[in-house]
């Protein structure tokens, strides 16, 4: 199935024990229309705060499932948070995350002096002013392989911490553009342009995108010189920490890329 969700109030997609995820409430809604066991396996592991406009997962059960009528059923009996907008058969085999060939994500940050409340919730915010020229020389440099062991978050098993970026863009858009067919995610009518950077990897390491995100905004702000960001890209692990991770709230899974 094809899930899209705000992500706000959710300690992530990963259900864990006693704490609300987008992987608890979609089991505990499977449960009121499929007696048997079911399982669910996601294609993204998306973080605390993250939102998705498209998350694949798949369905595990004993007993087979009407597509035509689930969907329907499906969204009455899931939070207004969460909404599925397709469900297909797969393979038995299939593997949502093994078999991505890559995943793209959007963060959409402004920079103005204040906010309100309201532009906060999809929006994220630094209050600084930005040299953004310096910071797109900075996303051109991140595309190919790198080694990303300065922007990522420790506590993940990982074996490597070399990524792929096939894209990696930064742009003025107009948010309402983008957000105009999702109604889970309603952005301020006076909100009308914001920055967006554009991500794909054939993979991402835990908090990656949000540390490049930091770091972008170091550079703009001319904290960190772009020698110091293309060092820090490509050189050993750092012994300082130079920066905070970027707000989730900003944070979209926008595409799962399959080879079929």
């Amino acid at each position: 199935m094809t899930i899209q969700y705000e992500g706000t109030n959710y300690a992530g997609f990963q259900w864990q024990n006693g704490i609300q995820t987008i992987q608890s409430e979609l089991n505990n809604a499977l449960s009121k229309l499929i007696i048997e066991k079911i399982t669910t396996m996601a294609a993204s592991r998306t973080d605390t705060g993250v939102h998705a406009l498209e998350q694949i997962v798949k369905i595990s059960s004993s007993s087979p499932i009407d597509c035509s009528s689930f969907l329907n059923e499906f969204n009455k009996v899931l939070p207004p948070q969460i909404r599925c907008i397709n469900v297909e058969p797969c393979a038995g085999l299939f593997r949502p995350a093994a078999e991505a060939t890559s995943k793209e994500y959007l963060y959409f940050f402004t920079n103005k002096t204040q906010v309100s409340k309201g532009d906060r919730q999809f929006i994220a915010n630094i209050s600084n002013t930005l040299d953004i020229e310096a910071m797109m020389n900075c996303t051109r440099a991140l595309v190919g392989m790198h080694d990303f062991c300065n922007f990522y978050s420790r506590g993940s098993n990982v074996k490597s911490t070399v990524r792929n970026i096939l894209v990696c863009e930064l742009s003025v858009i107009n948010p309402h553009e983008i957000f105009s067919d999702f109604k889970l995610f309603q952005i301020p009518k006076d909100l009308c342009t914001c920055y967006l950077l554009r991500i794909e990897a054939n993979g991402f390491l835990k908090q990656m995108i949000r540390h490049i995100v930091s770091a972008l905004w170091m550079v703009g702000s001319k904290k960190i010189a772009t020698d110091d960001f293309l060092t820090l890209l490509n050189g050993p692990r750092d012994t300082k920490q130079r920066w905070k991770v970027a707000p989730a709230n900003g944070l979209f899974l926008s595409r799962i890329n399959y080879p079929f």
